[in-house]
């Protein structure tokens, strides 16, 4: 089969002819139809991620695909079903259990022989996935598959809004609108019933497309060119809301989190989700006071994708509303540099 190999952190992927990938036990082999290429993945290949790389390699995380082979011990799926395939996979043992990303590189200290068997990803003709990663999205057959490669974003969405117990007629926060895991998070706090959602972002484009979402629920809220002035931006337009959800990018100030912090109502709670790259500062007395609770989101529960495409199936979430640019696998690199731009509901896929 293609895929595209990084052999090295910093070089370009390399298209090469490759074996196929192997099927495991409790494995399910696919086609992959599309993978989503998130807007930081220039950095993780460039070797800037704080974990090492699994090099040489085959990266690319979550795949919609068709199920090309099934292991022996693997039932209630069949060959040729479209199914999304999530990367984040953890060993079967009860307690404090070892954590990869598939084909992104390992998260907890000894998951080294883990991320050794499931290290290659979906940047390929062909993937292997755990069983308990994969669900069908036969329901999804009026959506096309670089439209279903959203599910991936959506689900991150939906685990940080479930972290902070969102419940409907809520008012909700999301600093990093503008970005793709940030609008995503607008999506997802409106099918889940938010009654006003204030998307903060610099990108007025994106905003203005946000706001259109659902002018009732939906309020724009764009920064000013200067740090200092977003506490003020921020309290001036919004008059207390009880979550936060903060998905904005990698940052070396903390600035818009602690503006959105100090807006939170009382037994509010705040979500780290996001990339922020220092220190936040935080108030031992107004947090106690106020009861605040401070969360942090990696990821998803397993449930996820099957709870996320039960809502495009009910019409909440409307995958309609984004914009995927696609790619084919002869052209990686130049994905990954058009990845690097993706802003809100526009995003990259390859389809190999």
């Amino acid at each position: 089969m293609k895929a595209a190999v990084l052999h090295q952190a910093g070089t370009a992927l390399a298209v090469e002819e490759t074996p196929g990938p192997q099927l495991r036990p409790s494995g399910v082999r696919i086609r992959v139809l599309a993978t989503h290429i998130l807007s930081f993945t220039d950095q993780v290949v460039g070797g800037q991620s704080p974990f090492p790389l699994p090099t040489p390699y085959i990266p690319g995380l979550s795949a919609v695909g068709a199920i090309e082979a099934l292991a022996d011990d693997v039932f209630g799926l069949r060959i040729g079903q479209r199914v999304f395939c999530s990367p984040l996979i953890s060993s079967r043992n009860i307690q404090d259990p070892e954590s990869i990303l598939k084909g992104w590189f390992g998260i907890t200290m000894n998951c080294g022989p883990l991320l050794e068997q499931w290290k290659d990803g979906a940047f390929a003709q062909s993937a292997v996935y755990p069983v308990e990663c994969v669900t069908p999205i036969d329901s999804l057959a009026g959506y096309g598959d670089a439209e279903t490669a959203s599910i991936y974003y959506l689900s991150i969405a939906y685990g940080a809004l479930l972290r902070g117990e969102l419940t409907p007629g809520q008012s909700v926060l999301v600093n990093g609108a503008t970005g793709n895991l940030g609008s995503a998070s607008v999506l997802m706090a409106l099918a889940m019933g938010a009654s006003r959602i204030f998307a903060v972002g610099r990108n007025s484009d994106v905003l203005h497309s946000l706001a259109a979402l659902d002018p009732k629920r939906v309020t724009a809220v764009s920064l000013p060119d200067r740090v200092e002035d977003y506490h003020q931006r921020v309290s001036a337009e919004i008059n207390g809301v009880d979550l936060m959800i903060d998905a904005v990018g990698v940052l070396n100030h903390s600035t818009l989190v602690e503006a959105g912090l100090s807006i939170l109502r009382h037994n509010g709670t705040a979500v780290f989700l996001g990339g922020v790259a220092t220190n936040v500062q935080l108030s031992y007395l107004t947090t106690l006071v106020k009861g605040l609770n401070i969360r942090g989101s990696f990821m998803y529960p397993l449930s996820a994708p099957s709870d996320i495409t039960k809502m495009i199936e009910s019409g909440l979430v409307n995958l309609k509303a984004f914009e995927p640019q696609v790619y084919s696998l002869d052209q990686i690199n130049e994905a990954i540099a058009a990845a690097s731009n993706s802003r809100g509901l526009r995003y990259v896929v390859l389809q190999p």
